[in-house]
This record gives C-alpha cells, sequence and structure tokens, in this order.
C-alpha cells in the first residue's frame, strides 16, 4: 500500500517576511518608476521609461498583498511571529550558517585586503588554501599537503585559463 506524501511543515513566518519584504521592494519600485518619468521630460505617462517597472511594481504589489493575506489567513500573526522568533533562534545557533559567514569573511579580506596589495596568484593561493582548510579541517598532514596542493592547482589553472589563454588582466 502507498502511502501518501505529506507536504512538509513550511516555515510561515519566513513567507510572512517574504511578503513584507516584497510588498516594501514593490513600493519602492512605484516610487522610482515616477521619478524615471519626471526625469524623462514627457508628457505621458507611457511614454515614459518608467511604464515597464510601473507594471511590474504592481504586479509584484498585488501578489505580495495576496501572500501576506493568505499567509495570516492560514496561521495568526502571532504565530507567524513566534514561528520568525523560533527560526531566528535557530538560524544565530547554527553551525552551518557559522561556517558561512566565516566563509563571506575569508572572502570579503580577498576582496578588500589582499587584491591589489599582492600579486593576483599569492593572494588567491592563499585565500583557497585558508577557505579549503577551513571547510575540511583535518589535524592531518597528508591531508593539509593534499588540500594545499589542491589550491596551488587551482591558482595555476585559473591563470593559465584567464590569463594566459584568453588575456584576461587579473587584479
Amino acid at each position: 500500500m502507498e502511502q501518501k506524501q505529506t507536504r512538509p511543515q513550511t516555515r510561515y513566518g519566513i513567507d510572512f517576511i517574504a511578503g513584507v519584504v516584497t510588498f516594501a521592494v514593490s513600493i519602492y519600485v512605484m516610487i522610482k518608476s515616477i521619478t524615471f518619468w519626471k526625469e524623462d521630460f514627457v508628457d505621458v505617462f507611457y511614454y515614459s521609461s518608467g511604464l515597464m517597472p510601473m507594471m511590474i511594481g504592481i504586479c509584484l504589489f498585488i501578489f505580495s498583498a495576496l501572500y501576506i493575506r493568505r499567509t495570516v489567513k492560514e496561521h495568526t500573526l502571532k504565530g507567524c511571529l513566534v514561528d520568525i522568533k523560533n527560526f531566528s533562534i535557530e538560524f544565530v545557533k547554527s553551525k552551518d550558517v557559522h561556517k558561512t559567514l566565516i566563509g563571506l569573511v575569508i572572502f570579503w579580506i580577498y576582496i578588500f585586503l589582499m587584491l591589489g596589495k599582492m600579486p593576483f596568484w599569492l593572494a588567491t593561493f592563499i585565500t583557497l588554501s585558508a577557505l579549503l582548510l577551513f571547510i575540511n579541517w583535518e589535524k592531518s598532514a597528508k591531508k593539509i599537503i593534499k588540500l594545499l596542493f589542491i589550491s596551488g592547482v587551482a591558482t595555476f589553472m585559473i591563470i593559465l585559463v584567464f590569463q594566459i589563454m584568453f588575456k584576461v588582466p587579473m587584479p
């Protein structure tokens, strides 16, 4: 006997936040489309460059309002806020989130502190090595050498393909 698949529990608090953010974006798009019209110096709105953004903004406005309405209809606003609170606590405690943030910090250091201040190949090798060692950390010399080798080969391939073959100037 085949069991009917059940829909996994949704994060209705996140649905609510997505609706509110999309609603805010739609209002911004509609306001911006009016400024496009004013900057175009045309008399009629449908001749201006703001027409298409206005149409997109209106669609976003309607769909986000329906999305918020449906979410609040299926779950109370209080339930949504409780779900947002619970999700926020899970999010802050998540080890995957911490790893992702540290990875972003490594890339931030690479982009804003290393590129342009040291040779491209060296900055890329150090960044790739740091990222691979952080993600795959094992206290094993063999594993560390393997990851450093992979970083070196990847750096060499980036330089070979882009800088030498395609003649793309590297920072």
